[in-house]
């Protein structure tokens, strides 16, 4: 009897040990297809992703230009920002530079590489002279006046991106990161549609 018990528990015990064994086997595997696919360049290197808000501010379009051209505002729309320093002695217009002071401490540089007086500008986000952090390879954000309607002036927010990370960063950004993105646009598209209404801080 006693034998019994004892062959039945040595078993269980390699039964154990093999699906550990398996276990360990499948997470190995797959840590060398994500690390080789990361290592992969991109299938279409030249595309960028896309993800945008649109909407209709209730002022005119002259008093949204006023607002949308004072790079120093973003804190009081956008969500874990606390704070914005202009870096360049110019505070618009092509070269204009400002740093983004995150609430968790970390900072995001952006800067504006297109102009068009009174319709809107286009900023680079980067980390100093690197590009932007994870997990974007290069990203750049659109703010533009579409034009003037009857009820107000029609604003959209675009933010073009390349995730990094090969064709790992091509899953991800396909299976996860392009719907989170559409849903923080959508989400900062409100706040800055309230705050430029309201004039005081919705974050």
């Amino acid at each position: 009897m006693r034998e019994k018990v004892s062959t039945r528990g040595l078993n269980r015990t390699k039964s154990a040990r093999r699906w550990v064994r398996i276990f360990f086997g499948i997470c190995l595997g797959v840590t060398v297809v994500l690390a080789l696919l990361s290592e992969m360049p991109a299938s279409r290197p030249e595309v960028w992703s896309q993800a945008r808000s649109e909407f209709v501010v209730r002022l005119p379009q002259s008093a949204v230009w006023q607002k949308l051209q004072d790079l120093r505002l973003a804190h009081h729309y956008v969500p874990g920002v606390e704070g914005v320093e202009i870096l360049t002695p110019e505070a618009k217009g092509v070269g204009a530079s400002r740093r983004i002071l995150q609430e968790d401490g970390s900072t995001l540089d952006e800067t504006v590489v297109e102009w068009e007086e009174g319709r809107g500008f286009v900023i680079r986000l980067h980390s100093g002279s690197e590009g932007p952090p994870l997990p974007f390879e290069s990203a750049k954000f659109r703010y533009w006046i579409e034009g003037e309607e009857a009820d107000g002036t029609r604003l959209s927010l675009t933010i073009s991106y390349r995730p990094a990370g090969g064709r790992l960063g091509e899953w991800v950004d396909s299976a996860v990161l392009n719907a989170e993105m559409r849903s923080s646009m959508d989400g900062l598209g409100a706040s800055m549609k309230d705050y430029y209404e309201s004039g005081g801080d919705v974050r």
